[in-house]
């Protein structure tokens, strides 16, 4: 992918088997416009396909397939509403249990149960708003290159260090580190995790995948960042560059990433601090709502 610049967005996204994997079970989709008066806006979906339990590949193709139908269909109404944040919430939910439904419904014809990760991340005037189920990691960035991860791993792993029973360190390399509580295609009740919040255009976001940061520590994921600052690198460059450490690494998963960085400033000071009072209320009542 070589045109990495939109006009109101620069992104980079990169994506590798592994060392020792013959299929890619990631996807990720990005969707990059503009509203009726002009706002602009972008829509990261990164999705991990489950290939130990069949069809990995199959299931992370439905859901990214299902988004894509979404952004096309339901989408443009709720960018028309004045008040969106409350519709979108609500449209995005009815999103992820329609993928969900779908593949509970392919794995019952095929007697063979599929599954998938997802997390979506949405960008307008300023704002996210981010839904999400399973183990991939959005990340905000900012200008000093420090990373802050918005979603929360719903696995096994992520469990036991919650509650003390293992260092990160332990976790890193335990047999069980891939093992999900919660994904698409394996119980009709969701635990999604949502979260909302503001950005400034300086502010970077991350999408990975778990192949990525299960070899990499957010200490080596932030020193890498700032040498692709300092190279003067564009987004895809840096994420190449991010597929590459991974690998370094020797990952035996599948591996994406997904940079994404707003070109325009919506705001001047006085009007972001308004647009940030109007908005509080609206906002954080879905913050981290599971």
């Amino acid at each position: 992918m070589k045109t990495t610049f939109a006009v109101n967005w620069q992104y980079g996204v990169a994506t590798h088997s592994g060392w020792f994997r013959m299929i890619n079970e990631d996807r990720s989709l990005l969707r990059i416009g503009s509203t009726e008066n002009g706002e602009p806006y972008a829509v990261a979906v990164i999705a991990d396909g489950m290939g130990g339990s069949g069809d990995g590949e199959k299931a992370s193709d439905v859901a990214t397939e299902v988004v894509r139908r979404w952004l096309d269909e339901q989408l443009p109404s709720i960018l028309r509403r004045k008040l969106i944040w409350g519709k979108l919430d609500n449209s995005i939910e009815r999103l992820f249990y329609e993928v969900n439904d779908r593949l509970l419904q392919i794995g019952m014809d095929a007697g063979n149960q599929i599954g998938t990760t997802l997390t979506l991340l949405f960008l307008l005037n300023e704002t996210y708003f981010l839904c999400h189920i399973g183990d991939c990691r959005i990340y905000k960035v900012n200008y000093k290159m420090h990373i802050r991860q918005l979603t929360r791993d719903q696995s096994w792993i992520y469990e036991q260090i919650r509650k003390g029973r293992l260092s990160r360190q332990q976790a890193r390399k335990h047999p069980k580190r891939h093992v999900l509580m919660q994904c698409l295609g394996y119980q009709k009740n969701l635990k999604l995790i949502k979260r909302t919040g503001f950005f400034v255009p300086e502010h970077l976001f991350l999408l990975c995948t778990d192949g990525f940061y299960d070899r990499l520590s957010d200490t080596r994921i932030e020193r890498f960042l700032r040498e692709g600052e300092k190279e003067q690198q564009d987004l895809q460059q840096m994420s190449d560059m991010l597929i590459d450490r991974a690998l370094d690494k020797r990952s035996n998963d599948n591996i994406s990433v997904m940079l994404l960085r707003s070109l325009n400033a919506s705001f001047t000071f006085w009007q972001r601090l308004w647009h940030r009072t109007k908005n509080f209320q609206i906002l954080f009542p879905v913050q981290w709502r599971k």
